[in-house]
């Protein structure tokens, strides 16, 4: 199964390579169903400008002991998860907070709006369970970008060709590139997510 499925990935590859090289897409891996054409196309945005805001232990605390080991959280859509269990937990949608959602970690959701993230789309906790992972996948657009602040374990990414470890620091990505998550430890990984719009929409 796992040859087959590495087959038809490169199978895949070479046709988004050619879609490339027709100038229909930026990258092999930047393939969302709907695409704004002009906007910057980088995979992960080192340079992005983020707001003084600081997630403390306590905060991650909150997290932690009252949405994932409460299971608060639902399970992802779509048929993502690869093995394990993939869930989220949403705090913020259309840019408004939830009131019911955000009394579960009291004082975080407020910490989250007075630090004025620019154009704020969603904020939601993703969770991975111990040995979990995704399948590759995008965004539906390119419009926005993601903020992964890690909250507790050290799940590993992959976006386009490259992969790193979110442990610590904050990571800006462009999630309608290709992107997998993997869980390999035997402790939960959680991140806050802040969904933002990419700066050249706004």
């Amino acid at each position: 199964k796992q040859w087959y499925q590495r087959r038809v990935r490169g199978e895949a590859l070479g046709v988004y390579g050619e879609a490339v090289e027709g100038g229909v897409l930026p990258s092999v891996y930047q393939r969302p169903a709907a695409m704004v054409a002009g906007l910057t196309a980088q995979p992960v945005w080192p340079g992005y400008t983020l707001p003084e805001f600081d997630l403390s232990e306590k905060d991650r605390a909150l997290i932690v002991e009252n949405i994932v080991y409460k299971g608060l959280f639902s399970g992802v859509e779509g048929g993502l998860e690869r093995e394990g269990v993939w869930g989220y937990y949403d705090l913020a949608l259309g840019g408004s907070f939830l009131n019911t959602e955000c009394e579960a970690i009291p004082g975080v959701c407020d910490k989250i709006g007075g630090a004025q993230f620019a154009n704020v789309d969603k904020v939601y906790v993703s969770l991975f369970y111990p040995n979990s992972a995704t399948w590759p996948h995008t965004a539906p657009d390119n419009t926005k970008l993601n903020i992964i602040f890690p909250v507790a374990g050290t799940p590993t990414i992959r976006i386009a060709s490259t992969e790193m470890v979110l442990e610590g620091d904050p990571v800006v990505i462009a999630p309608s590139f290709e992107t997998d998550f993997t869980n390999i430890s035997n402790d939960p990984a959680v991140m806050l997510v802040i969904s933002v719009a990419h700066p050249e929409t706004v």
